[in-house]
């Protein structure tokens, strides 16, 4: 019953942060922990033959049998990346993570074999694992949940995301985006939407500044010019966003903002930051691409709260460091 208890107090809690404002992370983190401690309650009142039995003994074998093939479809996954995207630190975290996969726990049971000595600190070793491995799926379930959400009023302005060129052409990453934002403009409720916004300034590599090279496609789109409003100074998705806001007749304007489907959520993060009235909605990205892309995103969203990650990891330490440390102050 405490874990039911406690799995409605986080189902309510979920509930009230989601309506103030659907952009946090937080409420993927109650949902998921009101998920897992009212499963875990269902367990305790039920029989030992009952059907949450069952299928907690059903999903823990698939999950047993699926981690192989999660590890080499993240394998191939990092190779095709090298492949089509060159070599960089960001194309090798599929890769990465499906050798870590299968590496991280075959190492654990080594050690926990092989040194007992070490078995309080390959169990910390475990609960810090176990910690990112939450936050992930939390944060990847409210993902998929946020970038499925209708948006709650019309928007006066469309801002689009840059991505970088190709020189000066608008690579296809970047098209796809412009192509949805194009999409809402000659939707239903395409009349409400003042201007489009491309943003995006000039990167090193890059001929022209992105938001020129933006409109240039969005006006090929048949898009007039005098509805399009040309950001060409951002080099971060926050400058994106504060430098288009100044842009706008009014700054509270509801507004949607286009970008990758894989960047959705982040991206909702910085316009909450950023103090804008906005929904957020993806473009469609290539499948290989999303893998990557998702631990990418994953990671600087670690990054970002870093210092509440770091505290709970610190937690998570202690514990049972400090349940080493009694028999060994006893003597």
């Amino acid at each position: 019953m405490p874990f039911l208890f406690v799995s409605c107090i986080l189902l309510v809690a979920a509930a009230i942060s989601f309506a103030t404002d659907r952009r946090r992370l937080r409420n993927g983190v109650f949902l998921v922990s009101a998920a897992v401690l009212g499963w875990l309650g269902l367990l305790l009142v039920s029989g030992n033959n009952s059907v949450p039995v069952l299928l907690s003994l059903a999903l823990g074998l698939l999950l047993i049998v699926s981690a192989p093939v999660l590890a080499v479809f993240l394998v191939l996954n990092g190779l095709i990346m090298l492949r089509r995207e060159g070599r960089s630190l960001a194309n090798l975290l599929s890769l990465l993570a499906g050798l870590a996969v299968v590496a991280v726990p075959l190492v654990l049971a080594a050690l926990q074999t092989a040194v007992p000595g070490l078995r309080g600190l390959t169990s910390v070793a475990a609960l810090l694992a176990g910690y990112v491995g939450f936050v992930f799926v939390s944060y990847l379930v409210y993902s998929l949940i946020y970038s499925n959400l209708p948006p709650r009023r019309h928007p006066e302005y469309v801002v689009i995301l840059g991505s970088g060129l190709a020189g000066s052409s608008v690579p296809p990453l970047l098209a796809a985006r412009l192509d949805a934002a194009v999409r809402l403009y000659r939707g239903k409720h395409g009349g409400s939407i003042r201007a489009l916004i491309p943003s995006g300034g000039q990167g090193a590599d890059e001929l022209l500044p992105e938001g020129t090279a933006m409109a240039r496609y969005l006006q090929e789109k048949g898009i007039p010019a005098n509805r399009i409003m040309v950001e060409d100074r951002a080099t971060t998705t926050m400058e994106n966003l504060d430098f288009s806001r100044a842009l706008m007749e009014r700054p509270d304007a509801p507004v949607t903002v286009v970008t990758s489907s894989y960047h959705v959520f982040r991206a909702a993060m910085f316009t909450r930051r950023a103090g804008l009235r906005a929904h957020v909605t993806g473009a469609r990205t290539a499948g290989y691409f999303i893998p990557s892309a998702f631990l990418r995103e994953f990671i600087a969203i670690l990054a970002t709260y870093r210092w509440i990650n770091l505290g709970f990891c610190a937690a998570l330490v202690a514990v049972p460091l400090a349940a080493m440390a009694v028999p060994l102050l006893s003597f």
